[in-house]
């Protein structure tokens, strides 16, 4: 699918919409430019499962992990990779260990440094910036 955002509240609710559809165990990799507006998406995303909760950046503690009252998601991890070198970082975070576990989900941005250890069943989320307020969004179900 492809969309066109021509504001921060539209990539929210794009972002919002595809939270909608999570029934656990989802991997969601978010790839784009520094400035692109994947937290903005993802303040979407989060506040389907928490409405109005303020959503930071993880950039610098690299992991998010909040606590979800869903029928059957129970845990939402949204990771930020930026400030993480290689694969050995990424894995001594323990990042591995939280993909695919039916009762989670997992949103990942700069997964563009987590392409060896990227499960076989996820959601690719490619934001582009076409102008200063636009945005193309493509998502891709693998």
């Amino acid at each position: 699918m492809k969309y066109l955002s021509g504001s921060a509240g539209e990539t929210e609710k794009i972002g919002y919409n595809l939270a909608s559809q999570a029934e656990g165990g989802e991997v969601y990799l978010l790839y784009g430019d520094l400035g692109a507006g994947k937290t903005t998406f993802m303040h979407g995303f989060i506040n389907y499962f928490l409405p109005q909760k303020r959503v930071l950046s993880p950039t610098f503690i690299i992991v998010r992990h909040y606590e979800i009252h869903h029928e059957l998601i129970k845990n939402l991890f949204h990771i930020d990779l930026y400030r993480l070198a290689n694969t050995k970082e990424i894995k001594d975070v323990g990042i591995p260990e939280m993909l695919n576990k039916p009762d989670t989900v997992v949103a990942v941005e700069w997964a563009e440094k987590i392409e060896d250890l990227k499960p076989d069943k996820r959601t690719e989320v490619y934001i582009k910036v076409k102008e200063k307020s636009q945005r193309q969004i493509e998502v891709i179900s693998y």
